[in-house]
């Protein structure tokens, strides 16, 4: 079982929706057995109303620069679509959004005793 602090971000391109997340460096336990990382990610993104397109397979890599110039990566990229009403909330449309998604594992601190 693994502890992983986990970020998701939801942009629309056209600049017409908007859709915030609840999940900002919040922790989960994940038991990489049960399922994959992208199947995972999806579970917690319907939780939000936002479903995964392309059976929750990344579109791209989220990549990161350290000091040296050198570059990791810290995540993925999905395509998700959700329900958007309009100001009077009359009729939903269909918005479509980036997720992306930032995973970093979570170790326990060894703590001395102190007498």
């Amino acid at each position: 079982m693994k502890t992983l602090l986990i970020k998701i971000d939801y942009t629309d391109s056209t600049g017409k929706f908007w859709f915030d997340s609840y999940v900002k460096n919040k922790t989960f336990k994940f038991n990489p057995e049960e399922k994959n990382i992208h199947q995972f990610i999806s579970d917690i993104c319907e939780e939000e109303g936002m479903i995964l397109s392309y059976k929750a397979k990344p579109q791209g890599n989220i990549f990161r620069d350290d000091k040296n110039g050198d570059s990791q990566i810290v995540g993925y990229m999905y395509r998700g679509k959700s329900e958007i009403y309009d100001r009077n909330m009359t009729r939903p449309k269909t918005g479509f959004f980036d997720v992306w998604v930032t995973i970093k594992e979570v170790n326990n601190f060894e703590f001395e005793e102190i007498d």
